[in-house]
């Protein structure tokens, strides 16, 4: 399952900063697939924490947004909980590193639940470094399509 989630109304960078990100529940991972005065890595992998989910640097494994209110514990469990109306929205945590490594919060928000992906599909070209490419159906097997 993958849940495309918005993030904006930042109360210190600026009211015009967003970042669209998308969540894969079923690799644990997480892609920037929009951003404007938000700065952060193209991908990462995400975890639950104890008062939400919590996305991760994949260079650091720094803490990056904490989406409050969104358990994403496993597949089942997500789609329980983006069911529930009250898991739509919420208060989003943007954190920095401090000068120890302790993460601070840098600035606030709110996520937004824009779409939910319930359907099992590859995507054309994979952003994250260690899966390949799907093949295009129109390719054969072992054949370079530029050919």
């Amino acid at each position: 399952m993958r849940i495309t989630i918005k993030l904006d109304a930042f109360d210190r960078v600026s009211d015009a900063a967003y970042a669209v990100i998308w969540l894969d529940t079923s690799c644990g991972r997480w892609s920037r697939e929009g951003h404007d005065r938000i700065e952060l890595p193209a991908w990462g992998t995400w975890q639950s924490a104890t008062d939400g989910t919590l996305l991760v640097d994949p260079a650091t494994h720094a803490p990056l947004f904490l989406f409050r209110g969104m358990g994403l514990d496993a597949a089942e469990d997500s789609r329980n909980v983006i069911d529930s109306k009250k898991a739509e929205h919420g208060r989003v945590e943007h954190f920095s590193i401090g000068p120890d490594g302790a993460a601070l919060t840098k600035d606030s928000g709110h996520w937004h639940v824009q779409c939910v992906d319930r359907e099992a599909t590859i995507a054309e070209h994979e952003i994250f470094s260690d899966e390949p490419d799907a093949p295009h159906e129109h390719e054969e097997p072992g054949r370079d399509a530029e050919t």
